[in-house]
């Protein structure tokens, strides 16, 4: 464990703020070397041959860390406390994907290591997965609920609804009306999307009480791809911008694995779903993550016994892959 807690102590001091800058790229670049990856284009590392039919993916970017005065610890230092380790971006993701490094067999699996995760518009893993088309995918990322792995991931819309009256701001004392009767009527449209959330509400501000007519309001949808034309018909029928879209994915077919229990979609979305569903004959989500880590917030923080939990997880799934694979060849 010793060796390992030096690993994720030199991943978590990178400055891998996403997106990542040459220079930190280059200093992240040196780290991923050490651990056995080289670079294989457009910002991504791997580890194995691609050829393999067995890939695990894992990023090592991170969210910005946010107001510093509310971390407690050094947010680019590994620190243990009371049988917890603090660092940026510990849980999401770098200790899944130190793990999905230690448990693959550079003959057997192909780890890929995506730099641009968090940030928006970057589609380059996605393109690199489409391109080779992996038998089977191993996503080792996010948090785990009441299942141990799942079949797949979410779909996301992530954006802006613009609502316009098109009318002048007046006194509120006066007739006119204002946006308050869009907005009603966007959120009874949208609870036909059972995950719909409502994540911020602006309006122009004025230094006198005026009557708004104009409300942008932030929106975060997720869906399965049975929910998908609920959410395109709700796009479609509002003007809206969006911040990002990631497809659901799910595989062709789930793993099953003796003792572990195989959820449906995880909650959560992947940017590997940027360019569409991907074509993937079997694909899991392993994640190692807890709900209450702290992800994308100050303090963010995994316990001590999570790493063997998720390495035990991926192990066993990784174990009766490769026993699948021996009874076909």
């Amino acid at each position: 464990m010793t060796d390992y807690l030096d690993s994720l102590a030199r991943l978590v001091a990178l400055d891998t703020v996403s997106p990542i800058g040459d220079e930190p790229l280059e200093r992240c670049a040196s780290e991923l070397s050490r651990l056995g990856c080289r670079p294989i284009g457009d910002r991504l590392f791997g580890f194995g041959d691609p050829a393999v039919p067995v890939w695990l993916y894992g990023h090592v970017d991170t969210k910005p860390i946010g107001p510093r005065a509310d971390w407690k610890t050094e947010p680019l230092t590994l620190t243990e406390r009371d049988g917890m380790l603090f660092g940026l971006g510990v849980s999401d993701s770098k200790f899944q994907l130190l793990n999905a490094l230690a448990m693959a067999h550079s003959g057997r699996h192909f780890v890929l290591v995506d730099t641009s995760e968090e940030t928006d518009g970057a589609p380059g893993a996605a393109a690199f997965v489409a391109r080779y088309r992996p038998a089977t995918l191993l996503i080792c990322d996010g948090a785990r609920g009441e299942a141990d792995l799942y079949a797949g991931y979410s779909g996301q819309a992530d954006g802006f609804f613009h609502l316009r009256t098109r009318r002048p701001t007046h006194h509120p004392a006066r007739p006119g009306g204002d946006a308050s009767e869009l907005l009603r009527a966007l959120l009874t449209a949208a609870a036909d999307c059972p995950r719909f959330t409502l994540t911020g509400i602006c309006a122009p501000r004025t230094e006198r009480s005026l009557a708004v007519q104009e409300i942008d309001v932030r929106f975060d949808i997720r869906y399965g791809p049975d929910e998908e034309p609920t959410v395109d018909a709700l796009l479609a029928a509002w003007p809206h911008t969006l911040r990002q879209s990631m497809a659901a994915v799910a595989g062709a077919r789930t793993i099953s694995v003796p003792g572990l229990v195989t959820g449906g979609l995880a909650p959560f979305s992947n940017r590997l779903g940027q360019l569409g569903p991907l074509k993937v004959d079997c694909l899991a989500v392993v994640p190692g993550a807890d709900p209450d880590n702290r992800n994308h917030q100050p303090n963010e923080f995994i316990r001590i016994d999570q790493v063997e939990r998720h390495q035990d997880v991926l192990r066993r799934v990784l174990d009766a892959l490769d026993t699948e694979g021996s009874r076909h060849e």
